[in-house]
């Protein structure tokens, strides 16, 4: 049976209007940011322009064909991979024409207020009869985020039984056409490899996150999805892998950098590691004893071992700090996050636990970026670091911004705000101070509206950061574009 795919000049911008319509057989694979269609009638419409999207797209949403200067409801809903509902709300007064357009129009209550376009995205949350502290994630990156959004009359709870009066699902997609996914288990490498689509080569890096372990992948298949090829790695707590982040040996990063660099379709020479929280002192080290490591985004990170001790090649190379029971404070919600105070003693410009990253080659750079409301005080580390970095008269290969507002969670464009979640491996000593918590709900702080435009404006500018200290700056990619 013969089936039509529709591809944009740059899949996912809703700037883009001139269509190229491909006969292929088999499967229909949308490649196309399309928008719904509203009634021109009087009967109430909702539309999102665009409605198929990558998710760093933004979206709007219109609804029309209501009562004039009425009270109407804007919902938002979707159930994640695990059956968990997440849920956000907006409401709104409609115009004299009986419309209502987020780009334009006030909330006046809900999960927001005031004029926010992403609004019901990055405030969905927990529904009430859910765990409060779920975090929301896609794991299956070949599958759409699929959002319902509703308009009810009336100013609605947050879940109600009012009828809707229109309605329109988001396909909000992870992986552009053609992004290939590659499980790696490769000596001990434990990962996912996402290469754009094409031949390449693409500037290729390391996707770590921090101590919740594991391996997420979103990431890595979004930043293939704008050109750069992403080993989303594993580095514990995954199958058989350390356990816990007490202890890390560098050559396991170095193997996987190889395994990164030996793909036909990846820059050859150096590549980059994006790092988030615990990662990035890991990154660090990655810079600073490996050569082929050329460029660290760290988001909400440090240059200093917290918690693990990290060898190379036989030899310690980073003894971190330990969040000793006495630093932690919990709230009235039974949320832990440390007392701001240890990063004021502990990040200061000359600690000697710095991870000594200036003494990296001269063709290495690094990006740090945090949130201002970072409950986890990341946002002292990126001031001392750009300190220190001046003072060793390093100061040019480091660029940092800090989001006012922005908490410690930093994620890709429209990710729903993560004020605080329940997490397996906290880096917490007990109060005897001789095994570790587990299972405790962590406050990362921040509020929706910042941490919205901190990612909006991270995204862009982390990849553009890539990509020139990787492709544009090798000597074997410029060799090979004569």
């Amino acid at each position: 049976m013969s089936v039509y795919v529709v591809r944009l000049a740059e899949w996912g911008r809703k700037t883009l209007c001139r269509k190229q319509i491909i006969k292929v057989q088999g499967i229909w694979r949308r490649g196309l940011a399309g928008a719904s269609t509203g009634t021109t009638g009087t009967q109430p419409w909702i539309t999102a322009t665009p409605r198929v999207c990558l998710h760093d797209v933004p979206t709007s949403l219109q609804a029309g064909g209501l009562n004039p200067n009425s009270p109407v409801t804007l919902a938002a809903s979707v159930t994640d991979e695990n059956g968990k509902k997440f849920v956000s709300h907006a409401h709104y007064v409609t115009d004299a024409g009986g419309g209502v357009d987020v780009d334009t129009s006030i909330s006046v209550g809900g999960s927001y207020r005031g004029v926010f376009p992403a609004g019901l995205l990055t405030t969905l949350a927990p529904a009430p009869k859910e765990f409060s502290f779920l975090r929301l994630y896609r794991r299956d990156t070949s599958s759409p985020w699929k959002i319902d959004i509703k308009v009810s009359e009336g100013h609605q709870p947050l879940v109600s039984d009012a009828e809707a009066v229109g309605e329109v699902v988001l396909e909000r997609h992870l992986m552009a056409p053609g992004v290939r996914r590659i499980p790696i288990h490769q000596g001990r490498v434990r990962g996912v490899l996402y290469i754009p689509p094409g031949d390449g080569p693409f500037p290729g890096v390391i996707d770590m996150f921090g101590t919740a372990g594991g391996l997420m992948e979103f990431r890595s298949a979004m930043l293939a999805s704008r050109g750069i090829a992403s080993l989303a790695l594993a580095y514990f707590a995954y199958e058989d892998l350390p356990k816990t982040a007490d202890e890390f040996d560098l050559n396991y990063f170095e193997e996987a950098v190889e395994t990164l660099l030996s793909h036909e379709g990846v820059v050859q020479d150096r590549c980059g590691v994006v790092a988030t929280s615990k990662a990035a002192d890991i990154a660090f080290c990655m810079a600073t004893w490996l050569s082929q490591v050329k460029a660290v985004v760290s988001i909400s990170g440090a240059p200093v071992a917290f918690d693990s001790h990290i060898t190379y090649r036989g030899s310690t190379i980073a003894e971190g700090i330990k969040f000793g029971f006495e630093n932690i404070v919990m709230d009235d919600k039974g949320r832990l996050y440390p007392n701001r105070q240890l990063f004021v003693t502990e990040a200061t410009p000359d600690h000697p636990k710095f991870i000594p990253f200036h003494t990296a080659d001269d063709d290495t750079y690094f990006f740090m970026a945090g949130g201002t409301d970072d409950a986890w005080g990341c946002d002292l580390s990126v001031t001392m670091t750009r300190l220190r970095m001046n003072k060793l008269g390093r100061g040019d290969k480091l660029e940092t911004v800090l989001y006012p507002g922005a908490g410690h969670i930093l994620e890709p464009p429209y990710t729903p705000l993560l004020y605080h979640s329940y997490h397996r491996h906290p880096p917490v000593l007990s109060e005897d101070g001789l095994q570790k918590l587990s299972g405790m709900p962590m406050l990362w702080g921040g509020n929706a509206r910042d941490v919205c435009r901190a990612q909006e404006d991270l995204w862009p500018r982390m990849r553009s950061f890539i990509i020139k200290h990787v492709r544009d700056s090798s000597p074997w990619y410029q060799e090979r574009a004569r």
